[in-house]
């Protein structure tokens, strides 16, 4: 967004998180290492400004220097930097008599990776959220991944005594190969190479983790719809790509044998920045691609069309993408019809999350999320299956609340309800976390405990019940804490018992016999 800057002073900017000094001898550094007419030879460009088409025009005298229509660029940069710093200094005041403004709003730097312009690595927006970096250094927040990446890229970069010191161009093109190479190090990006990364990332990566799909098998959902891409839009390379912090994996492919890629090689990382439609009509005659790996060698990409998979809540996890190894575009309805059917794979992943969320539902008892008796006795069949087959050991336990009955009728159903969340609670604490827990209807639970004989199953039912007796839940109205016990019925495999079912009825008459004997303790039959 366009604003006015304040005017341009010359008081130094000595303690600026974003130095304009150093930023400063950034954009010196990137257009020495940019320009034409014999100074870094075999580097690859990095563009200043937008407005960059004319950048070699004018020969350079100086092999040091760049030319004075160069220069005059630059300084409007510098000055731009300069007058940022006089504002940042400005806001600080406000923000030290404004202690109360809030630490949380992101930053308004617009993070970036090295590769990206300069231009946009400059972009902010006149926010109140400058403040979090304006305090003084004893409250000063911890700096955001935005910051540590574009901290990394100040000290990689050469400085102002480096642009101007005496040498040579292969000279110049070494320390920006070293400067690379630190950078590469440093924050595991290459400059000149990854696109941008939002502000967002994090919860962009959260989003994606949330559908479960990553790593997954094939799916004819998502294979169909690859190929009808390259069907409809006549190319013989077609993905369903999903971007995370270090890779591009492709839920459905069709022309390619590779499952994955490292994420700095993806198109598709560039393509997620944005909600349009991304076309490289020729990467070979695209800076931002021309070298890369995909295009110089196998699978030969020249052309690249990729929408975003953009879900209801506006994050970009990939793209649906197609790929051919010859120069063409893509009109206005083809790009259309792209964009229609990447709607379709977050249809499906859409469908998919909400199939597995209702899948969940229906195995998962409402209150304590603990597997219900469908789900538990599932489990427990293919459980006693594999110990009958392989002859392992396996226990269960029957654990039923005392006098629940008598809490619900005394304290009310919201006590009793409190209660077995605060048993379920106890039972999680207690077992491992891989532990198979059910809650089989009202106060009654059960658990099994694989590769574990009797004697140990006694003792862990024995450290339950210790545990149990030490919980309580708060007293309605204030009243005292409302305590419990519980009794368990324990039962192991033996030769006798044919299914889960026979097993499970043993424990359950060693739950009455521990009713029978004055409830709070353990049985064993």
């Amino acid at each position: 967004m366009s604003h006015t800057l304040p005017p341009r002073r010359t008081t130094d900017s000595t303690d600026s998180l974003y130095s304009s000094n150093r930023l400063a001898q950034t954009a010196h550094a990137l257009w020495r290492t940019s320009g034409s007419g014999g100074m870094g030879r075999g580097v690859d460009r990095v563009d200043v400004a937008d407005a960059d088409a004319d950048a070699g025009a004018e020969a350079i005298a100086s092999p040091y220097l760049p030319s004075s229509s160069g220069r005059s660029r630059i300084d409007s940069v510098t000055d731009v930097f300069d007058r940022e710093s006089t504002w940042l200094h400005a806001r600080s005041a406000v923000t030290s008599e404004s202690p109360a403004k809030s630490a949380s709003s992101p930053s308004p730097f617009m993070a970036f990776a090295p590769g990206a312009s300069l231009a946009s690595a400059m972009r902010f927006e006149h926010h109140e959220s400058f403040e979090p970096f304006l305090q003084l250094p004893n409250s000063r927040p911890e700096p955001s991944p935005s910051t540590a990446l574009l901290s990394s890229t100040r000290w990689a970069l050469p400085t102002r005594r480096d642009m101007t010191a005496s040498g040579h161009d292969s000279s110049d093109a070494n320390d920006l190969n070293d400067a690379r190479a630190r950078l590469l190090r440093s924050t595991g990006s290459p400059l000149g190479r990854t696109a941008s990364v939002g502000l967002d990332e994090a919860e962009r990566l959260a989003a994606l983790r949330r559908y479960e799909i990553l790593d997954t098998p094939p799916e004819p959902a998502f294979d169909r719809i690859v190929r009808l891409a390259s069907h409809v839009l006549g190319a013989p390379i077609s993905l369903v790509s999903l971007i995370d912090e270090s890779r591009q994996w492709f839920k459905a492919r069709r022309g390619i044998d590779a499952s994955q890629t490292p994420r700095s090689m993806a198109f598709c990382a560039h393509a997620i920045l944005s909600d349009d439609v991304l076309v490289v009509p020729d990467a070979r005659a695209d800076r931002r691609f021309a070298d890369n790996p995909l295009v110089t060698g196998d699978p030969n990409i020249r052309f690249y069309a990729g929408a975003p998979l953009r879900t209801p809540e506006g994050h970009r996890l990939g793209t649906l993408c197609v790929i051919d190894r010859r120069p063409r575009d893509l009109d206005d309805e083809k790009r259309g019809l792209l964009a229609d059917l990447s709607s379709l794979v977050v249809d499906e992943l859409e469908l998919r999350r909400v199939n597995r969320v209702l899948g969940d539902m229906a195995m998962r008892d409402g209150l304590t999320g603990l597997l219900n008796r469908r789900a538990f006795l599932m489990q427990a069949d293919r459980l006693f299956a594999v110990a009958r087959a392989q002859q392992r050991r396996l226990s269960v336990l029957m654990l039923d609340i005392d006098h629940f009955k008598g809490i619900n009728d005394t304290w009310g159903h919201a006590i009793g309800d409190r209660v077995i969340v605060e048993l379920t609670l106890v039972l999680r604490a207690a077992l491992r976390k891989s532990t198979v827990i059910g809650r089989l209807g009202g106060e009654e639970f059960a658990v099994l405990l694989p590769e574990t004989d009797a004697q140990r199953a006694l003792q862990a039912a024995e450290r339950m019940l210790v545990a149990i007796n030490g919980a309580s839940v708060p007293g309605p109205n204030g009243n005292a804490p409302v305590r419990f016990s519980a009794s368990i019925g324990v039962a192991s495999l033996g030769p006798d018992d044919a299914d889960f079912s026979t097993l499970l009825q043993r424990a359950d008459r060693a739950l009455y016999t521990a009713k029978q004997g004055g409830r709070n303790r353990v049985a064993v039959l």
